[in-house]
């Protein structure tokens, strides 16, 4: 039996998860989390085989998260599911370990091939991501910041979101702006376009 955990904040994703996943006999779901601190207490609770990972959970960013996931289970397979679809944030992704990259817009069967994919190829490596843009050499947190900026969040939405102090967060927004030649959030948004890295409206 194959041993899958989800984890994402909103229940209708979970149930759809949960129903899709249900498709084959040899997966059984025997955990769900719905924020960052949730995430890691299933994985110390809990040994899988397959975690579907959502990247925008309240808690530590997205891509902090799936580093320290797969710190606690190396051999972890690691679906991400997410609502960026940007190629720049799937290659992140996968540079950091994870498996497999899917949108919320992946249909039901297509799911579960992947997942079954995933299964049957060794737990990939760990690489580091090649640096030839300057939004490549941004850290994880900060490109989280830069990816929930460029959507239309404001520093107060993204602090909230993250646990961090508006401080923070503003610190992180400054730097973002040094390091891609922006001078304000119209020039991230600018240079997200130009470098196809706007995420999805949903």
């Amino acid at each position: 039996m194959i041993r899958i955990g989800i984890a994402d904040d909103h229940p209708i994703v979970r149930a759809g998860l949960r129903g899709i996943l249900s498709g084959d006999e040899s997966f059984s779901i025997v955990a769900e989390a719905v924020d960052s601190v949730n995430t890691i207490e299933m994985l110390r609770k809990h040994k899988l085989d397959v975690l579907m990972l959502d990247l925008s959970m309240p808690g530590r960013s997205g891509l902090w998260l799936l580093s320290r996931v797969l710190d606690e289970q190396p051999g972890l397979r690691v679906v991400i599911v997410s609502s960026y679809d940007p190629a720049s944030h799937k290659e992140r992704s996968l540079a950091l370990g994870a498996a497999a990259y899917l949108t919320k817009e992946t249909q039901p069967m297509e799911v579960l091939k992947v997942v079954r994919d995933v299964l049957r190829r060794p737990a990939p490596s760990r690489a580091r991501m090649q640096e030839t843009e300057p939004h490549t050499t941004l850290s994880n947190r900060q490109y989280d910041i830069f990816m929930h900026l460029v959507a239309g969040r404001s520093v107060t939405e993204i602090a909230t979101m993250f646990s961090l102090s508006v401080k923070t967060v503003s610190t992180h927004k400054i730097a973002v702006q040094k390091r891609l030649g922006a001078a304000s959030v119209v020039d991230l948004v600018r240079y997200a376009s130009m470098h196809g890295l706007a995420p999805s409206s949903t």
